[in-house]
Protein backbone atom coordinates (compact mmCIF):
# COMPACT_ATOMS: atom_id res chain seq x y z
CA UNK A 1 0.00 0.00 0.00
CA UNK A 2 3.12 2.52 0.94
CA UNK A 3 4.08 1.61 -3.17
CA UNK A 4 0.64 3.71 -4.06
CA UNK A 5 -1.37 0.81 -5.72
CA UNK A 6 -4.57 1.88 -8.00
CA UNK A 7 -6.55 -0.84 -5.82
CA UNK A 8 -5.15 -3.42 -3.37
CA UNK A 9 -7.84 -6.53 -3.25
CA UNK A 10 -7.16 -9.84 -0.74
CA UNK A 11 -9.08 -12.78 -1.56
CA UNK A 12 -9.54 -15.26 0.48
CA UNK A 13 -11.40 -19.00 0.70
CA UNK A 14 -13.85 -17.14 3.61
CA UNK A 15 -15.13 -13.65 2.36
CA UNK A 16 -14.70 -12.67 6.18
CA UNK A 17 -11.34 -13.63 6.76
CA UNK A 18 -10.28 -11.30 3.63
CA UNK A 19 -12.79 -8.56 5.29
CA UNK A 20 -10.69 -9.22 8.79
CA UNK A 21 -7.61 -8.24 7.20
CA UNK A 22 -8.71 -5.63 4.97
CA UNK A 23 -9.77 -3.89 8.26
CA UNK A 24 -6.18 -3.98 9.66
CA UNK A 25 -4.51 -1.67 6.53
CA UNK A 26 -7.82 0.01 5.29
CA UNK A 27 -6.19 3.56 6.84
CA UNK A 28 -2.86 2.79 4.46
CA UNK A 29 -5.09 3.14 1.24
CA UNK A 30 -7.39 1.58 -1.17
CA UNK A 31 -8.13 -2.20 -0.26
CA UNK A 32 -11.22 -4.67 -0.71
CA UNK A 33 -11.84 -7.43 0.34
CA UNK A 34 -13.62 -11.03 -1.40
CA UNK A 35 -13.90 -14.44 -1.35
CA UNK A 36 -12.08 -16.28 -4.18
CA UNK A 37 -15.54 -17.27 -5.47
CA UNK A 38 -15.86 -13.62 -6.18
CA UNK A 39 -12.74 -12.69 -8.62
CA UNK A 40 -14.89 -14.28 -11.35
CA UNK A 41 -14.80 -11.63 -14.04
CA UNK A 42 -11.72 -9.46 -12.58
CA UNK A 43 -8.16 -8.68 -13.96
CA UNK A 44 -4.99 -7.94 -11.77
CA UNK A 45 -1.74 -7.14 -13.24
CA UNK A 46 0.10 -8.97 -10.14
CA UNK A 47 -1.31 -11.51 -7.89
CA UNK A 48 0.38 -12.92 -5.01
CA UNK A 49 -0.44 -15.99 -3.50
CA UNK A 50 0.12 -16.19 0.09
CA UNK A 51 -2.22 -19.54 0.58
CA UNK A 52 -0.80 -22.98 2.32
CA UNK A 53 -1.57 -24.56 -1.22
CA UNK A 54 1.97 -24.52 -2.15
CA UNK A 55 2.82 -26.92 0.38
CA UNK A 56 0.31 -29.57 -1.51
CA UNK A 57 1.75 -28.51 -4.61
CA UNK A 58 -1.62 -26.95 -5.20
CA UNK A 59 -2.93 -23.60 -6.79
CA UNK A 60 -5.78 -21.76 -5.03
CA UNK A 61 -8.77 -21.70 -6.96
CA UNK A 62 -8.55 -19.05 -9.46
CA UNK A 63 -10.52 -17.90 -12.74
CA UNK A 64 -8.58 -18.89 -16.16
CA UNK A 65 -9.02 -15.13 -17.05
CA UNK A 66 -7.81 -13.25 -13.73
CA UNK A 67 -4.64 -12.66 -14.87
CA UNK A 68 -3.94 -9.73 -16.97
CA UNK A 69 -2.12 -9.68 -20.42
CA UNK A 70 1.64 -9.76 -19.10
CA UNK A 71 0.67 -9.34 -15.83
CA UNK A 72 2.54 -10.95 -12.80
CA UNK A 73 2.75 -13.82 -10.45
CA UNK A 74 4.59 -13.91 -7.54
CA UNK A 75 4.11 -17.43 -5.07
CA UNK A 76 5.32 -16.78 -1.27
CA UNK A 77 6.18 -20.17 -1.28
CA UNK A 78 9.54 -21.64 -2.94
CA UNK A 79 10.80 -24.65 -3.75
CA UNK A 80 13.84 -26.21 -5.41
CA UNK A 81 11.98 -26.63 -8.63
CA UNK A 82 9.15 -24.14 -9.63
CA UNK A 83 5.94 -24.02 -7.25
CA UNK A 84 2.29 -24.79 -9.05
CA UNK A 85 1.55 -21.26 -8.59
CA UNK A 86 4.54 -19.97 -10.70
CA UNK A 87 3.98 -22.73 -13.47
CA UNK A 88 0.33 -21.75 -13.12
CA UNK A 89 1.14 -17.95 -13.58
CA UNK A 90 3.61 -18.69 -16.88
CA UNK A 91 0.83 -21.23 -18.01
CA UNK A 92 -1.70 -17.95 -18.17
CA UNK A 93 0.72 -15.86 -19.55
CA UNK A 94 2.20 -13.70 -16.78
CA UNK A 95 5.22 -11.77 -18.26
CA UNK A 96 7.22 -12.84 -14.63
CA UNK A 97 5.86 -15.34 -12.11
CA UNK A 98 8.00 -15.52 -9.22
CA UNK A 99 8.61 -17.95 -6.04
CA UNK A 100 9.52 -16.52 -2.51
CA UNK A 101 13.02 -17.65 -2.62
CA UNK A 102 14.32 -14.13 -2.84
CA UNK A 103 11.83 -12.52 -0.06
CA UNK A 104 13.65 -15.32 2.29
CA UNK A 105 17.26 -14.02 1.34
CA UNK A 106 16.35 -10.78 1.56
CA UNK A 107 14.81 -11.31 5.03
CA UNK A 108 18.17 -12.79 6.25
CA UNK A 109 19.91 -9.63 5.36
CA UNK A 110 18.00 -7.32 6.50
CA UNK A 111 18.03 -9.51 9.67
CA UNK A 112 22.07 -9.72 9.63
CA UNK A 113 22.12 -6.06 9.01
CA UNK A 114 20.36 -5.52 11.77
CA UNK A 115 22.24 -7.57 14.37
CA UNK A 116 25.78 -6.99 12.43
CA UNK A 117 25.27 -3.36 10.78
CA UNK A 118 26.56 -4.83 7.50
CA UNK A 119 24.68 -6.09 4.90
CA UNK A 120 25.50 -8.99 2.50
CA UNK A 121 25.55 -9.30 -1.13
CA UNK A 122 22.58 -11.56 -1.90
CA UNK A 123 22.86 -12.31 -5.47
CA UNK A 124 25.49 -15.13 -4.76
CA UNK A 125 23.62 -16.56 -1.87
CA UNK A 126 20.17 -16.40 -4.44
CA UNK A 127 22.48 -18.02 -7.32
CA UNK A 128 24.07 -20.51 -4.79
CA UNK A 129 20.93 -21.67 -3.64
CA UNK A 130 19.34 -22.14 -7.47
CA UNK A 131 22.40 -24.00 -8.37
CA UNK A 132 20.85 -26.48 -5.88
Amino acid sequence: LEAGPQHLVIANRTRARAEALCAQFADLGPVQACGLDELEGRRFELIINGTSAGVCGEVPTLPETVLAPAGWCYDMFYAPQPTAFVRWGLAHGAEKSLDGLGMLVEQAAEAFRIWRGVRPDTAPVLRALRAG
